[in-house]
């Protein structure tokens, strides 16, 4: 990949910074984000994430819509949804 990565990466999951999880997380292990959409511009600074796990499984208690995150609420890529959903 030629540049500077995306602000948001289709199909990483990122714990949240600090590890702390989202406001509205239905349980503290959903302390984790990821990307709703692939077509987020790569500059952007705020997108919609899914609050999942550390292996991308979405809390059922958000799982009809996704929340507005800020690129500084992310932490580092800790997976990704092939490797932590196995496919």
């Amino acid at each position: 990949m030629e540049g500077p990565l995306p602000n948001f990466i289709h199909g990483a999951i990122y714990r949240a910074k600090g590890g702390v999880p989202h406001a509205s997380a239905s349980d503290p292990r959903f302390n984790c984000f990821t990307l709703a959409s692939k077509t987020t511009p790569p500059g952007a600074y705020v997108a919609d994430c899914w609050v999942c796990d550390a292996f991308g499984r979405v809390d059922p208690g958000l799982s009809v819509s996704p929340v507005p995150v800020r690129k500084e609420d992310l932490g580092a890529i800790i997976n990704t949804l092939g490797q932590g959903l196995g496919i």
